[in-house]
Order: structure tokens, then C-alpha cells, then sequence
């Protein structure tokens, strides 16, 4: 999941400026490595402004993305042997950002895929991390601490003298209306009848995603931007500075 920038020295020396075709065609002496020296420094600086414009497209197509994500882009830069430059996501993101940049199923793991019901999530719109685990040890022993409760939309300064404990459970409800509900954790509403409202849910069904994150759609006006003045600039500085 990463995007490369490679060029041929040939065609880009033909398909660019009178400098460059002159000195293409004369075939001068000793300066195919200050032409290669150029192309790497184009490459590198053309991928360098992919790179810093990743985290504003990742603010453009996804719904508040964490800052971790927008950090977890690096940069291999080109060399004169060996010209491509590099841009992608370290190992971490790219686990799980992979399938936005290409589509495909999620297969659940043995847990399931984890899902919001309701329940308030932090400001980057996730399950904070560690909720799930007190959510699962309160279902278990009934113990909720404040935090949890205001995720759960509830104030212990709004409850009034006496109400119902709040319940928790954590598994697979059972009876016919329930038939085809995942595991989870619901939130026990007292009444007759009572009914559970889902809190966390662990989907065992497979998820289907759509592309969303066209890495090659966003680089290529950048690459078509970039690339040739780069080009050009290196070449006066490297021809300048030539021994």
C-alpha cells in the first residue's frame, strides 16, 4: 500500500526543456551522473509534497482520522542508483488502512468485528480504548465506575434517589427475537417487557468495504506538478556545481 515515483533518464531528459534535450542529444561527457543526481533529487521532492499532503487527504475522506493514522506516512527517498522514490504507511497503519485503499471483505476475527451501539465514542469517533474490557468486567460483576457511566449516557449526579442499578450483559441473547443478534454488550432496561439495548456489538458476519483512499488518483497532479521544475532545478544546481 504505498506509492512509487519512478522515471526513465531518456524520457525525461526528451520530453523536457532545450537544456536538457541539448544535453541529452550531445551526449556530453561526464554528465550522466549529475542527470541521475537531478532525477533522484526530483523524485525525492516530488515525493516529499505527496507525503505532506497525505494527512489533509486523509482529513478529506475519512471522519475525523486519529492523529496516529496521519503520522504513519514515510518516505523512501531516490537514489541515482536506484530511481524511485517511496511513499506509504508504516506497518501499523497500513494493517488496518489497507482495505480502505483498496476495498475487499473484512473477515471477523474469533472476537468479532467490534461495533458502537449506544454508546458515546472519544473525539475521533472510536471506542476509547480499555472501555470494552471494564464494559465486559461491569456486565460480569455489576461494578461501573463513573467514567463508564457517562459513556453510557448516564450522570450519577442525574440519577434520582432509588432508581434501578444499571445492568449490563455480555454474550448472545437468546429467544426468538433475538435470532440472528451477535454477541455483545447490552444494557439491561428494566420493564414489562424489558428489553436490551445494544452497547458494543461483535459482528461474525463478514464486512464488505468499498475503495475509499485512491493513493494514485492523489499523487498524480502532484507528480504532474512537481516533478519537472524539480527536475529542472536540480539540473542548474548540479551542472553548476560540476567537477
Amino acid at each position: 500500500m504505498l506509492i512509487k515515483i519512478e522515471h526513465n533518464i531518456d524520457a525525461v531528459i526528451a520530453n523536457s526543456d532545450s537544456q536538457r534535450a541539448t544535453l541529452y542529444l550531445g551526449n556530453l561527457s561526464g554528465q550522466q551522473k549529475q542527470v541521475k543526481y537531478a532525477a533522484a533529487v526530483a523524485l525525492t521532492r516530488t515525493a516529499a509534497s505527496i507525503k505532506a499532503g497525505l494527512p489533509a487527504e486523509l482529513d478529506r475522506v475519512f471522519d475525523r482520522p486519529t492523529p496516529f493514522t496521519k503520522r504513519g506516512v514515510y518516505l523512501k527517498a531516490a537514489r541515482r542508483d536506484e530511481l524511485t522514490a517511496e511513499v506509504g504507511f508504516m506497518t501499523r497503519q497500513a494493517s488496518y488502512l489497507k482495505i480502505q485503499t483498496e476495498g475487499g471483505t473484512r473477515q471477523p476475527t474469533a472476537r468479532g468485528i467490534r461495533l458502537p451501539g449506544n454508546i458515546e465514542l472519544n473525539a475521533f469517533g472510536n471506542i476509547p480504548r480499555g472501555l470494552t474490557d471494564k464494559l465486559k468486567a461491569a456486565a460480569k460483576d455489576g461494578t461501573l465506575g463513573t467514567a463508564v457511566m457517562r459513556r453510557l449516557g448516564v450522570a450519577a449526579k442525574d440519577r434520582r434517589k432509588g432508581a434501578a442499578p444499571i445492568s449490563l450483559f455480555y454474550g448472545k441473547p437468546a429467544g426468538a427475537r433475538w435470532g440472528k443478534a451477535p454477541t455483545g454488550i447490552y444494557r439491561r432496561i428494566p420493564g414489562k417487557p424489558g428489553k436490551l439495548v445494544p452497547v458494543i456489538l461483535f459482528e461474525d458476519t463478514p464486512a464488505k468495504y468499498k475503495k475509499r483512499l485512491d493513493l494514485d488518483r492523489f499523487a498524480a497532479p502532484i507528480v504532474q506538478r512537481e516533478f519537472n521544475a524539480q527536475f529542472d532545478r536540480a539540473l542548474r544546481d548540479a551542472l553548476a556545481t560540476a567537477r
